[in-house]
This record gives structure tokens, sequence and C-alpha cells, in this order.
């Protein structure tokens, strides 16, 4: 009997308690925020490096199914570069174009099942071997070999509704 007071007692406690948490209400365009850069250094160069972002999304339809074909990219990186000239963080062109360098991912399915389908969680990009040529004349260069960096970050979702556009704090690199 001793036992059986003490487990309806932590019940209607549980009971209680799973009725004043409230559900987040995420909106269903997906949301993002910077979460942390760590680069890994080898020697005094910094030859990768994880990005970490936060994401919400109210209904849950974020990423492709693996193998599905024709799914379009849905998680955008944009490297820009501090410019000591004008003070500013620039884009990246690829030499001989005007097109900014735009490195685009693919997020997996992670659509949850049941009911409720808000989702919050962590993306992580690897931005291993990020080479480019720039327009200021010089042949392929490592965009991780600057001190100073920002990223330009953005999302789809399966919908087609674009996240924020996040700028990350400028990030240190290995030097």
């Amino acid at each position: 009997m001793k036992y059986l007071r003490t487990f309806i007692i932590i019940l209607i406690f549980g009971l209680l308690y799973s009725s004043c948490v409230k559900k987040a209400n995420y909106p269903d365009v997906p949301a993002i925020t910077y979460n942390s850069f760590t680069p890994f250094c080898s020697g005094s160069t910094t030859d990768s490096a994880y990005l970490r972002v936060n994401f919400t999304d109210g209904n849950g339809d974020i990423g492709y199914p693996a193998g599905q074909e024709g799914v379009p990219n849905n998680f955008f990186v944009e490297p820009l570069i501090y410019n000591v000239t004008t003070h500013t963080y620039d884009t990246v062109s690829l030499l001989g174009s005007d097109s900014a360098l735009k490195l685009p991912y693919s997020v997996p399915y992670i659509t949850p099942t049941g009911n409720d389908k808000e989702l919050n969680g962590i993306i992580q990009i690897n931005l291993e071997g990020l080479i480019s040529e720039i327009t200021s004349g010089f042949s392929s260069i490592s965009i991780l070999q600057y001190y100073n960096l920002e990223f330009k970050v953005w999302m789809y979702d399966r919908s087609g509704n674009k996240s924020n556009v996040l700028i990350t704090p400028p990030v240190q690199i290995c030097h």
C-alpha cells in the first residue's frame, strides 16, 4: 500500500509537470543561429574547420531522403574575407567571374514521425579543403589561411522556405 501511494503521488506530479510544459511552437520557416566555429590546425595553418549552426523548423520539413535524385542543395555557406583597405568583409569571387563563391551542402532527411513535427538541432558543416581562386590575381589558395573570416549562411526547407541569412561573428583561425 505504501508503494502504491508513493507511485500515485509521483504519477500525479508527473502529469501536472507534463501539462505545464509548453510546446516550442516554432514557425514553419526555418530559423538559424550561430553556434560555433572550430578550426583544426596543422602547424601554423588551418587545414579544416567545423562550422556549427543551430536550427529550428515548425513543420519539420528539413532535408531530403538519401538516394533521392534531382533534389536541390538546401544549405549554403558563403565565406567573407576581411578587406584591410575598406575595413569590411567582402565576398570571395572565383577568378574570372563576378559571382560570389557559395558552398552548397545537402542536409539529410530528418523529419520526425508522429504528429509533432517541430525540429531543433545543430547542423555541422565540415569546411575541409576550402579552396578557391580569388579575383585579386592569386592562384588557388586556401580561404582558411586568412586571419579574419566571417561566413554568410542560409538554408531552405523542402517547401522552399528560406531561413534568415546568418552572418557569423569573425572567426579565429590558427596562426
